[in-house]
């Protein structure tokens, strides 16, 4: 079993659209290898500052790109961008910039309860992007988390340690490392800044799925 490691944000476009290529090349090389690969999503918040419950994204996007309609050029590029994998946005329908912290709790959760942490990211990402709903609300988290085959009382859990202490340790190691940007990924010795192509991806994956040395596993420990 090979490690991969994702950092990414549940309101960044391009980790959704990166998250859905390392899927597709993922498929590729154990199709080709036989080897089996491990998608371990780590947390990583581009607005940590962000109120808990989150803000109007027209106004959000408005200050921080310098006009809605600037935000709308940069929306429309991610639509077009994702066309290819398979990746729907209806920016439309997303009345709220979320605090994300929540959802990474949820993540980290199912990866604990389910090993289905890469799944879950990916439900997170299509309920925002595609269907507008608020991932920052931890009722909407709780009914999707069950959705996806978690027990219930999902929301009482995400108020345990265990979920806040996994996304503390991601964060602190994204600082270690000097991460200020997402989505990277880390596929055995090398590591990919951006959502880049499928095909460097089903590479690196080969690469990492061939001879075995000892501790070639990869991926940095939780």
């Amino acid at each position: 079993m090979f490690t991969i490691d994702v950092f990414g944000d549940l309101i960044c476009p391009w980790c959704y659209i990166g998250g859905r290529r390392l899927k597709r090349a993922v498929d590729l090389a154990g199709g080709r290898t036989g080897a089996e690969f491990r998608i371990r999503h780590r947390a990583f918040e581009l607005n940590p500052a962000m109120p808990p419950a989150g803000m109007d994204r027209r106004a959000y996007r408005s200050a921080k790109f310098g006009s809605w309609e600037r935000s709308r050029q940069l929306d429309h590029g991610t639509v077009l961008a994702g066309r290819d994998d398979d990746v729907a946005f209806d920016y439309e329908r997303i009345a709220r910039t979320p605090n994300t912290r929540a959802g990474h709790r949820l993540i980290a959760l199912a990866e604990h309860e389910a090993a289905a942490g890469a799944a879950m990211a990916d439900r997170l990402f299509a309920a925002y992007f595609a269907e507008g709903q608020d991932i920052g609300d931890v009722a909407v988290l709780a009914r999707l988390g069950e959705g996806e085959g978690l027990a219930p009382g999902v929301a009482e859990r995400l108020d345990g340690p265990a979920p806040e202490r996994a996304v503390r340790e991601d964060e602190a190691l994204a600082e270690r490392l000097g991460l200020r940007g997402v989505p990277l990924f880390v596929v055995g010795e090398r590591v990919f800044d951006g959502a880049v192509p499928v095909g460097q991806l089903v590479e690196a994956l080969e690469q990492q799925a061939g001879p075995r040395r000892a501790g070639a596993e990869g991926g940095w420990a939780r």
